[in-house]
């Protein structure tokens, strides 16, 4: 499995001079800083499989047997068009999630365009830097899906961090911004962002700009030059320390911005804005291209009390957030380690992977291996090893105690990971490839059910106990992970995590545990 993220931008100045249409003539500068809002790619290959893509955030969940045959086109269009570009027409499953809504103006589509790219090509074996993962990010969106959109959310999403962005015919530079010791800390803390509850489109915005430019308006020209002079001037008052100043040129930055294009504010926008400058806001904007989203302010922190009841008593969000550095990174390397600092939303998007292709035929007919030794008064033994070893005594107990109903026969299940004396005497006397083997056999009989859980299916102990088992006419079943391993050939029925990540298959385990428990549970009150 791998797991990709990429973090969405907060666009302080210059928005809209990185579009094509401007820069290659004029040149574009735009000052952003990305924070810790991600969208996140979970993307797992399956064996002869057709191409699956989950989107959350859409509700979609889509299969293309021939990725080379589908169109680019519909909310899944940017996923589709990135694994065109890298040849993947078959065997993968992608799950997407972002941390914020479609439509925010926060930059997302760039973020989600980088987070897919940097997914896809680590699972074909091909390794990016930032600037290359931005430009074909880049000639994704622009150049195979023809968005009339600017490239600041791109190489935003891939750098990560505060930073001053040139546009030019001859490339992008992407220049970090220093500032003096405590004032990123000092504006993180003075800047306030609510969500207006409008979506917008910034594509059918900016085509309207992208037309005005490619024909020279002048008028519209002369105002692009404006907010370029503006965002140096946002980064120059930044550079020197001075917040409060660099607030005041929000608002100058916005009034002026709102002479470019009719549909970049509206009544309600212009409504919550000046409510807040009147509680105390000094500067702010709307997010992004305009016409919704978020609203973003620059709020002295003496102010932001009254702030916050404002824009929270006109039916505002506030989304709290902090700047991030790092850009796009891969949270889950395709070896199945963690290589970046996971994050509670993608870990829970790649299990979210793992359990949506569980194989759920095969839950119910381990359910009924149990429930038949039940029915035939045979006993029932489980082991494993390290975190398994618990997943066994967790099993147990509750196949023991939380599936008792009363008046109820219950089942009879015995822990092979719990005897510690008799276990380490097994150890060391004989070998640890002996510690369950050795129990079995004054134990196990015929009809008996045996349990084997291990992560990657090769344990020697697990399987040298299940020979026995079935040497002695007793029933098997295996828990495991990755391929299966040994194990898989090992029993009847073995249940198979997906996933090459030890943490992942180890959740799944237990969540099988409480799964069975609760099915038998409620299978013996029903008797």
């Amino acid at each position: 499995m791998i797991i990709s993220k990429a973090p969405v931008r907060l666009s302080f100045g210059g928005g809209g001079t990185d579009l094509p249409a401007y820069y290659e003539r004029h040149g574009g500068a735009v000052l952003s800083v990305t924070i810790d809002k991600f969208f996140y790619t979970v993307l797992e290959p399956v064996k002869d499989g057709p191409v699956e893509i989950v989107s959350s955030d859409y509700q979609l969940h889509q299969r293309f047997p021939d990725m080379a045959k589908a169109n680019l086109s519909g909310a899944l269009k940017i996923p589709k068009a990135v694994l065109k570009r890298y040849g993947v027409a078959s065997g993968v499953y992608m799950a997407l999630k972002g941390d914020v809504p479609t439509g925010s103006g926060l930059g997302l589509s760039g973020a989600v365009t980088v987070s897919i790219v940097q997914a896809v090509a680590t699972f074909t074996g091909e390794s990016h830097s930032k600037a290359e993962l931005a430009e074909i990010a880049s000639d994704v969106e622009i150049g195979m899906l023809g968005r009339p959109i600017g490239m600041q959310d791109q190489y935003a999403a891939a750098h990560g961090g505060l930073n001053y962005m040139t546009f030019t015919k001859d490339g992008v530079t992407v220049a970090p911004v220093t500032l003096p010791d405590g004032v990123l800390d000092a504006l993180e803390r003075r800047l306030l962002l609510f969500h207006t509850g409008a979506q917008r489109d910034s594509a059918s915005i900016l085509k309207g700009q992208k037309k005005s430019m490619e024909v020279s308006d002048a008028s519209v020209i002369a105002t692009l030059g404006v907010l370029k002079e503006q965002a140096a001037r946002m980064r120059d008052l930044l550079s020197a320390g001075d917040l409060d100043g660099f607030g005041c040129m929000l608002d100058t930055a916005w009034n002026f911005k709102k002479s470019l294009a009719k549909n970049i504010s509206n009544p309600d926008i212009d409504g919550y804005y000046a409510a807040a400058r009147e509680a105390g806001a000094l500067g702010g904007k709307i997010t992004g291209a305009g016409g919704g989203g978020f609203l973003l302010l620059y709020c002295p922190l003496e102010a932001q009390a009254d702030v916050v009841d404002a824009m929270t008593g006109m039916g505002l969000e506030r989304l709290p957030f902090c700047f991030e550095t790092t850009g796009a990174q891969l949270t889950l390397d395709h070896t199945g380690q963690f290589s970046a600092t996971i994050t509670p939303e993608g870990y829970l998007l790649g299990m979210r992977a793992v359990v949506s292709r569980l194989d759920k035929d095969k839950i119910g007919r381990i359910a009924d291996m149990i429930w038949q030794a039940r029915e035939e008064d045979r006993q029932i033994f489980i082991m494993g090893n390290g975190g398994s070893a618990s997943t066994a005594s967790h099993f147990c107990s509750d196949l023991s105690k939380t599936t008792l109903v009363p008046g109820k026969k219950g089942f009879r299940v015995v822990p092979l990971t719990d005897n510690i004396p008799l276990m380490t005497a097994w150890g060391n006397d004989a070998g640890f490839e002996n510690i369950f083997y050795g129990q079995l056999i004054n134990l196990l009989n015929p009809g008996d059910v045996v349990v084997g859980i291990s992560g990657g299916g090769m344990s020697p102990n697990i399987l040298k106990a299940l020979d026995l088992a079935r040497e002695r006419g007793a029933r098997t079943i295996g828990m495991s992970g990755f391929s299966g391993g040994k194990l898989k050939d090992a029993v009847e029925e073995c249940f198979i995590v997906p996933s090459d990540n030890y943490q992942f298959i180890e959740d799944v385990h237990m969540i099988l545990v409480h799964l069975i428990a609760s099915v038998l549970r409620e299978r013996m009150a029903r008797e």
